[in-house]
């Protein structure tokens, strides 16, 4: 009975030893994935340059129109792509945390009805370089 109470009680520290910090984040809107681009396997964009290789901006007349503007001297952004469907698909971010040496970023996937035409789920968001351990990782909820 003792050794089952010891063993328990390490269960218990090493699990509340696991240290996850809540990061704050913006979602950023008005953009699209590149039809020449790749969908890339690491999530993490920490440069102009390959942001502009991956998305172009979808700016609209009116009220919200810009996209959404992103510094990488100050910010990265995370990427969900997911592949082109015709089914009405939105991604939504549900939370972002930083475990250990990762961020990870929980989004939620909302599908709708059949389309008439294509479409390729973007979903964005930009961190304060301060947050960035280097890696980041997506779950899907």
């Amino acid at each position: 009975m003792k050794k089952i109470l010891l063993l328990l009680l390490a269960a218990i520290s090493l699990v509340s030893c696991k240290t996850m910090e809540e990061v704050p984040f913006v979602e950023m809107k008005n953009y699209y994935f590149r039809n020449d681009a790749k969908i890339p396997e690491d999530i993490r964009i920490d440069s102009q340059e390959m942001f502009e290789s991956l998305f172009g901006t979808a700016a609209f007349m009116g009220e919200g129109g810009e996209p959404t503007p992103v510094d990488f001297s100050r910010e990265i952004v995370l990427a969900v792509v997911n592949p082109v469907t015709d089914v009405a698909t939105e991604l939504t971010p549900v939370s972002l945390v930083k475990e250990a040496k990762c961020l990870v970023l929980t989004y939620k996937e909302i599908t709708g009805t059949k389309q008439s035409w294509s479409m390729q789920p973007v979903l964005l968001v930009k961190v304060d370089r301060s947050y960035d351990p280097g890696t980041a990782r997506v779950v899907k909820e």
